[in-house]
This record gives C-alpha cells, structure tokens and sequence, in this order.
C-alpha cells in the first residue's frame, strides 16, 4: 500500500520547478516513476508531493538536430527509445542498453531521464551515455544549463542536479565515423536484473575503442586508462592488458548479490569479450 501525496501534472519546466521549491524535501520528480513508485511503496521515500514531468512539451521528443547528434527528452519511455530508427542506426549501444532494463511492461514507463536521476551504480543506459559523450540539458530556478555526462553522477543516488533542478533532456553529440557498440551485463538471472557487473564498449572507425564499466563503482565510470592500451594495437595481448586494466580501475563492493571478488574477475573476463565483440562488429560493418 503507498503512503499518500499530492499527485500534480506540471504543465511548464517553469510550474515543475515553482512545485518543487515550494515542496522542498517532500517533493519528488516523476519521469517514468517504476522506480519512484516502488521506493515509496517500500518506505525508502515518503513524499509529500508527486510532481509529474511528462506533460511537459520536449520531455517525451526524439529530435535530430542537424550537425549536434540527437535530442531524447527526459521523460522518453525507453521501449520507444529502442524502436527508434535514428538511435537504432546512429547509437545502436544505447538502444541495445536499454533493452537490457526490467521486462518489456517496465520500459513502457522508464525512461531514460529517470534512469539516470536515480544514480545507480548499475544504471543500464549509463555505460553508454558515458561512450557517447552525452551532455545532460536540465532545467531548474535558473534555467536550463548543460552538464557533461562525466560530471553528473556524484555517487550512489547522488547527482550533480540542485534544488528544484531536473534532467529536461539528454543530446548525443553526432558520432562521425562508422561505429559498433556492445552491451554485456551480468545478473543473477538472464532478465529482469540489476547488473552485478556491465561492460560498455564502443569500437570506432579510426582506431579508438571506448570502454565503461557499471556497477562495480560508486557511479558508473570510464575507463581510459585501458582505452590507452588499445590505441595503437588490437592484438590478443593488449585486449588481455585492456581488460586487466579495467579490473584494476574498478572498486566494486560485496553486497547480499555478489562478492568483490567475484565482481572484479568478472569486469576483467567482460571486458576482453565485449571489446572482441565491438572490435569483430565493426569489422564486419566496415566489408
């Protein structure tokens, strides 16, 4: 049974805020609200005020933009980001890590906003936001302003957004040369799972290969320093370093869900197979 709030429908990024401010500590952000919903349920939350951001014109919208990549609004169910012709051909590695959250009724109501405002260390789409050097557009008292991927998970369930501030939209720059993504996520079981591990990683066409590790850190994270080891070679042995890189890089902890130890083998082990995999894709893009 949930506690009961007010439920408002905002009809402006102006009206969202104004409710937010005035409900201070008991107001909360609706996206998708699968999350949201269940931690009241679950007393993790007890809110005074609901504040629903998807009425909101631009919240539910896939836009390309001439020369700046796309625009996903916050609110976007994530099953409508996956069918998306646009994302599917120019940024396949977020619709294929969207596809990995919750079941199919799940990703009629999550949306790729609220996946990142929760700030899980697990956060499907993160890993891939991350490669694709997404920029996060929010809006709050001040107006909107733009915050780099890299710079917006603070820690767990921390983010950079301030006071009466929401993730208003999400802009993939445009990617220029040919690429092939790969999503590999561990869970407890084959769907329906938080990640007890993920590996993101992205091959490009000039040579670069982009790595990022999920649930094995505070905040989902970048791991250059193995992406260094695979820019002048793609041989078996710098893969085998890449991947003991990224182990090295990762800090996982031992939860009620996997040990430390179990959590830092597997990084290395998804790693090597999700950079073969990215590095194989495009290859076979490229014939």
């Amino acid at each position: 049974m949930l506690l009961p709030f007010d439920y408002v429908r905002a009809r402006s990024r102006e009206e969202a805020v104004d409710l937010a401010l005035r409900a201070g500590a008991g107001g909360r952000f609706l996206a998708g609200g699968t999350d949201l919903l269940v931690r009241i349920h679950d007393r993790q939350l007890r809110p005074k005020v609901v504040i629903d951001l998807k009425g909101i014109e631009g919240m539910q919208a896939i836009n390309s933009c001439d020369g700046e990549g796309l625009v996903v609004g916050a609110a976007t169910p994530l099953n409508r980001l996956i069918r998306d012709e646009l994302v599917r051909s120019r940024y396949g590695l977020l619709a294929e890590a969207a596809h990995t959250v919750g079941s199919v009724q799940i990703r009629n109501r999550a949306s790729l906003g609220g996946n990142i405002s929760n700030a899980s260390p697990a956060a499907d789409t993160a890993p891939a936001l991350l490669l694709y050097e997404a920029e996060i557009l929010t809006w709050g008292p001040s107006g909107g302003r733009k915050i780099l991927i890299g710079e917006f998970f603070k820690g767990p369930g921390a983010t950079a957004l301030g006071e009466g501030e929401f993730v208003f939209k999400v802009r993939l720059p445009i990617l220029k040369e040919r690429s092939f993504g790969v999503y590999l996520k561990l869970g407890r079981t084959r769907a329906v799972d938080l990640a007890i591990v993920s590996v993101a990683a992205l091959a490009l066409e000039g040579g670069e290969v982009r790595l990022a590790l999920g649930a094995v850190a505070p905040t989902p994270i970048r791991v250059r320093e193995a992406e260094a080891i695979l820019r002048n070679r793609k041989d078996k042995e710098a893969i085998k370093e890449a991947a003991a890189a990224a182990r090295r890089l990762a800090a996982p902890i031992s939860d009620i869900r996997a040990s430390r130890e179990y959590r830092l083998e597997m990084t290395e082990v998804l790693t090597a197979r999700a950079i073969e995999q990215a590095l194989a894709g495009l290859a076979a893009r490229a014939r």
